[in-house]
């Protein structure tokens, strides 16, 4: 009994392994006394535990939306949203004053959209903390991005990307001249493949300058030189360009494309000076990009013999070693385009055993979970990459007719295999599932 009454009384925090804040300040004083305010609150331990909670499940999200009644909590977890148990209203309240505290935020604001960064330690391992709350409709919506300090991919090796494109892309983004384009769907990775993609490029030989917003959420990159634009002022590339091009920099990088002036400066450094550029678009596949890339009329040509390379990219689960093998039916590999006989089996995510029959005397068994992937049948992301490269017959294409089924046909007949076919790819390799690929196939 007594066992059961020290359970009983244990604070929210002490389920989980401890959990070390530091907070955000503009100067030590005001970081101490964030800090030492946010440890005296009774609901401290709550703000604590679910943050220990999230890391111990490998979820890089968490999403609290208040409403009236209560406080609805989401862990995204490999970039899949989960649903985890409500909190009151007032253990809800109290863990966001705690965040916006770390924060050195304003607390009683519970309209405007406010940002902070601070860090955590949790197991042996420091995170990065991005917090940002907003006010919506139904009341207010906080989401906690922790990002680990050691990133999960530093290559496009770690992120899957096969040796034949990865050898064809860093010879592009190597090359004296062109305009590389870097590309992903909304939320399909696009700000990790940008780092990745720009670090396989060789900056300890060439001169990379970035010209990038100040509300940009990127991590700085090693040996490119950052120029930071502020939009709330006004502010756009193309003012800031030709005083940073006197410096004559071999690669210009450009987050965003926010004007005809900030690409039409991009363009002559490409051809007059015969320099590399690169830049990204939010894009489904290759041919959408170099589409969207193309967006300005009055140099869409020049554009287009500019840009040499499309790399396009979206991140999916990997099966957990707890994957079950089946036999596929021809049927299903007919449809997958895999020729008879070539594959025996696929893989799916684990699956608990099926219920005894009702009139069965066996009694079921609770199903082992597996200790690794905690019974999510998933564990790690990697990405299917889509690589064109951009020669005359797809420039003659985009002139003639510029629609995506017509640029799908012509990028297939010069080589380039698709998104679906490089997905079928891991799939048949038992990298992921075949539900897990019609879905991120499907996409947003």
């Amino acid at each position: 009994m007594a066992k059961k009454n020290e359970a009983e009384q244990k604070l929210p925090h002490e389920y989980f392994p401890p959990i070390n804040f530091s907070a955000a300040g503009k100067d030590n004083p005001t970081q101490q006394s964030n800090l030492i305010q946010v440890r005296q609150s009774p609901l401290f331990t709550h703000a604590m535990a679910i943050t220990a909670e999230a890391l111990l499940k490998r979820a890089d999200l968490i999403m609290l939306d208040f409403t009236q009644a209560a406080v609805a909590v989401k862990y995204s977890i490999d970039g899949f949203w989960f649903d985890m148990p409500p909190r009151d209203r007032a253990t809800g309240d109290g863990m966001l004053a705690c965040f916006k505290k770390l924060g050195d935020l304003n607390v009683a604001d519970r309209r405007s959209k406010q940002e902070a960064r601070y860090g955590c330690e949790f197991m042996g391992q420091k995170y990065h903390v991005v917090f940002t709350s907003q006010g919506v409709p139904t009341g207010e919506r906080a989401l906690l991005k922790l990002a680990p300090k050691k990133p999960r991919f530093a290559t496009l090796e770690d992120l899957g990307m096969r040796d034949k494109l990865r050898e064809k892309y860093k010879e592009l983004i190597n090359a004296q001249q062109g305009l590389v384009v870097i590309s992903a769907p909304p939320g399909g990775g696009l700000t990790t493949l940008w780092k990745i993609g720009l670090e396989a490029a060789d900056r300890f030989v060439k001169d990379f300058v970035a010209i990038e917003s100040s509300l940009n959420d990127d991590e700085e990159i090693i040996n490119v030189t950052p120029n930071k634009f502020d939009p709330a002022k006004g502010e756009t590339p193309d003012a800031l360009l030709p005083k940073i091009l006197l410096k004559q920099p071999d690669v210009l990088v450009l987050p965003d494309l926010v004007n005809l002036a900030t690409a039409k400066i991009m363009l002559a450094h490409i051809q007059t000076e015969h320099k590399l550029a690169v830049t990204r678009v939010r894009a489904r596949e290759t041919v959408e990009a170099l589409l969207r890339v193309l967006a300005f009329p009055e140099i869409r040509n020049e554009m287009l013999e500019a840009i040499t390379v499309v790399v396009n990219a979206r991140l999916i689960r990997k099966l957990c070693d707890c994957k079950q093998p089946y036999q596929p039916p021809p049927q299903l590999l007919q449809r997958l385009g895999i020729p008879p006989g070539r594959v025996q089996m696929l893989y799916r995510q684990w699956q608990p055993p099926p219920p005894p029959p009702p009139d069965s005397k066996v009694k079921p068994e609770p199903p082992q979970i597996c200790p690794k992937c905690q019974g999510l049948g998933y564990f790690g992301r990697t990405a299917i990459f889509e690589l064109l490269v951009v020669n005359d017959q797809i420039r003659a294409a985009v002139r003639t007719d510029p629609k995506l089924d017509s640029l799908r046909q012509v990028a297939r007949q010069t080589g380039t295999k698709t998104i679906q076919e490089e997905g079928i790819l891991l799939l048949v390799q038992g990298v992921t599932s075949l539900e897990e690929l019609q879905r991120v196939l499907k996409g947003p």
